[in-house]
C-alpha cells in the first residue's frame, strides 16, 4: 500500500516539474527572441558594410547588371535617393554628378528604362514622375537582407 502512495506522489511531482520546464522554456524563447533580432540586424549591417567595402557603394549593378550605359546607371542613383522625381528634376540631379545631361537623353533613358521595368512612370497633376519600379526595389531589400 506505502508503494502506491509513493508513486502517486513522485508522479505528482514529475508533473509538476514538467510544468515548471515548459515555463522555463517559454521564458526562455521570449528572452532569445531579442537577441535573435539584433543578430540578423547585425548580419545585415555587415553584409552592406562588405558591399561598400568590395564595390565602394551601393551601385545599381550590384542588382541591375542589365543597365550598361552611365546615365541610366545615374538615373538609378537618382531615383534610389530621391523617389518620384520629375524629367527636369532628374535632369538637374544627374547634371549635378555627371557634370553634363541633356533633357532629351534623360528622357530616352528614362523610356528606355520604364520599358524595362527598371523604372515606373505615373502621372501626378500634370506632370510626369519617375520612380523606381517594386521589382528593383525588393531586389535592394533582399540585397541588403530587409524584408518589406
Amino acid at each position: 500500500m506505502m508503494h502506491f502512495f509513493v508513486s502517486k506522489d513522485l508522479a505528482k511531482e514529475v508533473k509538476e516539474l514538467n510544468k515548471r520546464i515548459a515555463e522555463l522554456e517559454k521564458m526562455i524563447s521570449v528572452l532569445v527572441q531579442p537577441l535573435q533580432r539584433v543578430q540578423t540586424t547585425t548580419s545585415n549591417y555587415l553584409k552592406v558594410v562588405q558591399l561598400l567595402l568590395e564595390h565602394g557603394g551601393l551601385t545599381p549593378d550590384l542588382i541591375l547588371p542589365e543597365v550598361k550605359d552611365s546615365i541610366s546607371k545615374e538615373i538609378v542613383r537618382v531615383l534610389l535617393d530621391r523617389n518620384e522625381q520629375n524629367v527636369s528634376q532628374i535632369t538637374e540631379l544627374v547634371r549635378s554628378k555627371r557634370g553634363t545631361a541633356s533633357r532629351r537623353i534623360i528622357r530616352e533613358k528614362l523610356n528606355e528604362l520604364t520599358k524595362k521595368n527598371v523604372i515606373c512612370k505615373q502621372q501626378k497633376r500634370s506632370l510626369s514622375v519617375y520612380s523606381l519600379s517594386p521589382d528593383v526595389i525588393n531586389k535592394w531589400s533582399q540585397l541588403l537582407g530587409i524584408n518589406i
